[in-house]
């Protein structure tokens, strides 16, 4: 999770904290992963000699490569233990069991010593009086970062930490006079409001977003406009309505479905009020030259034996789904869409055009077109992770008894099935996904065939309408002038 806009996360070092709900050994367990702790700069024998103490609980035989890992008021090895006594002894019954903290650094501007020690510290005047706290720093991407794993209640007095906007200060407070003393960029000026993970990530892997959208219905209003009005035009035509109220500051504009208006600005420095009337008028000022004729395409003719009138028709959930992304622009590949120009249904769903797309090709891998092939194709998985999970166990044991080369094939065999495990979880959240969106494509799909068709309806009418007004044998109604 990004705590703040994506612009702040490489200037300086950036903190957040929030809530987690659920087990406790998630946060902590990815807190300590070794993977991304390890310090490529060291030996294995200094690996051996500062790793002893960040065992797991749960695997006891095994040394873990890491070292920038440190409890405040716990041992990072039973933390676990240890703050689940702490809640037992107060008890405490809170659906929180923990909170999960971040704080990041501008890349190339700390070392991963200088970073732990200062997440340390930053722990223990934030918490140390009275919490119980796992600090991680992560050397796994170019930014390094901490993690803080604070237990929810206190060991103390059993009271609960609050994680609410004065407490939120705090935090960055102390991170920013900790980062000051170390020399280490801070947010003098902090502006706007934290991004949406989701959108971070969207926007980061290059997927359309209600925002990139909306810059590309901007963008194509303007290069087709003169004035304001045609810029409005130009605007509702894509299902957008632009407010210039004189009264306001800023203008807004709004899409359909939207729940509430957006400030053009926040699109970026070229969608002020200013810059667009200077980009609008500066169309005014350029002559555009265009060909005559277009040189046309060369039409290939193939002809084919036989007949398709018994050709099948894709229908059912796979039809449902290959429609829905042939509307969305996924289909075909390699298809250049105008996202702008998309029905405001489908702009809805642009975030969520992986997820379809999974669950498409789970559709199709398996030719299921309805439901009741789905939960039987969903059953069949269940039932193998069941048996699958009990080989698991069975193996686990098995491990803990064997030595030498019946070990290494044990392991072998127990990382098959985990990942196995894996993939038939993921296809069993595909199933599920499917279930719950398919009654919802099939709606939006029936109610953009109907907007269409009327849209079509509208269009005639207006070619009507001009062809009708157009006839030579009109009567003149300037009077003969």
């Amino acid at each position: 999770m990004l705590p703040c806009s994506e612009e702040d996360v490489w200037l300086m070092a950036v903190c957040e904290i929030w809530d987690v709900k659920g087990r406790l050994d998630h946060p902590i367990d990815y807190a300590e992963n070794p993977e991304k702790t390890a310090n490529p700069k060291y030996t294995d024998a200094d690996l051996q000699a500062m790793g002893d103490v960040m065992k797991y609980a749960t695997n006891g035989d095994k040394t873990e490569r890491q070292f920038f890992v440190t409890g405040v008021n716990c041992d990072p090895a039973t933390a676990r233990d240890e703050m689940m006594i702490a809640k037992a002894q107060w008890n405490d019954q809170s659906e929180i069991v923990c909170y999960h903290g971040f704080q990041s650094f501008k890349a190339g501007e700390v070392t991963p010593e200088q970073a732990h020690e200062v997440g340390v510290k930053l722990a223990e005047k934030m918490w140390g009086g009275r919490f119980q706290v796992i600090v991680a720093t992560h050397l796994n991407t170019e930014c390094l970062h901490n993690h803080f794993v604070v237990n929810s209640v206190s060991y103390v007095d059993g009271k609960h930490y609050h994680d609410n906007k004065k407490n939120l200060r705090l935090f960055r407070q102390r991170s920013d006079e900790l980062c000051r003393e170390y020399s280490l960029s801070v947010i003098e000026h902090p502006s706007g409001r934290k991004k949406p993970y989701a959108l971070y990530q969207a926007e980061k892997n290059g997927l359309p977003t209600r925002d990139s959208v909306a810059r590309q219905a901007v963008d194509e209003a303007i290069s087709k406009s003169f004035t304001l009005k045609d810029f409005d035009r130009q605007l509702a035509e894509m299902g957008y309505r632009v407010n210039f109220n004189p009264n306001r500051k800023y203008w807004t504009i709004i899409g359909k479905g939207w729940q509430r208006p957006k400030r053009l600005y926040k699109l970026g420095d070229d969608y002020t009020n200013e810059r667009i009337t200077e980009r609008i008028r500066e169309n005014s000022y350029a002559v555009k030259f265009q060909s005559f004729s277009k040189e046309q395409p060369q039409v290939r003719v193939y002809r084919v034996r036989g007949s398709l009138k018994d050709a099948k028709k894709i229908g059912g959930l796979r039809g449902l789904y290959l429609h829905y992304c042939y509307k969305l622009g996924i289909l075909p590949k390699g298809k250049k869409q105008n996202y702008a120009r998309l029905h405001y249904l489908l702009k809805d769903d642009l975030m969520k055009m992986d997820a379809i797309t999974n669950e498409t090709r789970l559709l199709c891998r398996n030719h299921i077109d309805t439901a009741e092939q789905l939960l039987s194709y969903k059953g069949s998985l269940e039932s193998e992770m069941q048996e699958l999970t009990e080989q698991r166990k069975g193996l686990y044991s098995q491990s803990r008894k064997s030595v030498g080369e019946e070990k290494k094939a044990v392991k072998a065999r127990l990382s098959e099935i985990t990942g196995r495990l894996k993939t038939i979880r993921k296809e069993v959240r595909l199933c599920d996904g499917v279930l719950a969106r398919s009654d919802t494509l099939k709606e939006k799909l029936q109610t953009i065939r109907a907007d269409e068709k009327e849209q079509q309806r509208k269009e005639l009418m207006k070619h009507e309408h001009r062809r009708r007004s157009g006839r030579a044998n009109r009567k003149d109604e300037l009077g003969g002038i």
